[in-house]
């Protein structure tokens, strides 16, 4: 009888302890599961102005006269709206596709200078993990038309009776260009980011007199490089709001 009566009250202590434990283990997981989530992050929206400047190089031959400038500068003004991680906008840019020179011929000599200028519809990817730099991806199709201004001497009889100076430039009408681009984006303050871009532009222009004034540049890849600063008016839904505060439940 003795062991017995010892026994007993060992047991109803390890069953108390057990059923404290299991009380406390209780109320630690309900006071976890009782704080609310944390809130989602809205995706950013905004309006996004650009302006940039660069430099690019013209592949390929000229279907008339060599290329003896194959490099010329760029300039540009976009206007776009930003849904991360999607950028859909439209852009202006000139860009110069160098210079063509005839050499001294039967007929003379002439000197082109040729452009184009494009209204680019784009869309980019920006890709998020390497902040404060976000890296983009672009495809673009735009509306192009090409300027060429020739300057020259055209020689009378060979040149026997000297030579007639000339000067014109010409416009041409609208064609097809496509693009593919890369780049990035750093943000160098809250509404402003520097961006710098690569792109391969693909130009399918005419290779006809163009008003009477010099023959087109006919289709024209071209290589281009370009820098510039983005100012963003940001849109995106309670980016002032204070996140809620966070409840906590004590365990007594």
């Amino acid at each position: 009888m003795f062991p017995l009566a010892l026994k007993a009250p060992k047991a109803r202590a390890f069953g108390l302890a057990a059923l404290l434990v299991s009380l406390l283990g209780a109320e630690e997981a309900a006071a976890q599961t009782a704080q609310p989530a944390q809130p989602k992050k809205p995706r950013q929206t905004g309006v996004d102005l650009s302006a940039s400047i660069g430099g690019g190089v013209r592949f390929g031959d000229a279907p008339l006269f060599p290329v003896t400038q194959r490099g010329a500068g760029t300039f540009g003004f976009g206007l776009a709206y930003l849904m991360h991680p999607l950028s859909i906008g439209l852009t202006y840019e000139h860009v110069g596709l160098g210079r063509e020179d005839s050499g001294v011929v039967p007929f003379g000599a002439v000197r082109i200078t040729r452009s184009t200028d494009t209204l680019w519809a784009s869309v980019r990817m920006r890709f998020s993990g390497l902040e404060p730099i976000l890296p983009f991806f672009g495809v673009g199709i735009g509306a192009v038309w090409q300027g060429a201004h020739a300057d020259g001497v055209f020689l009378l009889d060979g040149g026997l009776r000297g030579g007639l100076p000339f000067s014109c430039s010409a416009t041409d009408s609208l064609n097809l260009a496509l693009r593919a681009s890369a780049g990035v984006e750093v943000p160098v303050g809250k509404t402003v980011s520097f961006t710098g871009e690569g792109s391969i532009d693909a130009y399918r222009l005419s290779s006809e007199i163009i008003e009477g004034c010099a023959p087109g540049a006919g289709t024209t890849n071209a290589l281009l490089f370009r820098v510039g600063l983005l100012y963003r008016f940001d849109l995106t839904e309670g980016r002032d709001k204070p996140l809620p505060p966070t409840s906590a439940r004590h365990v007594r």
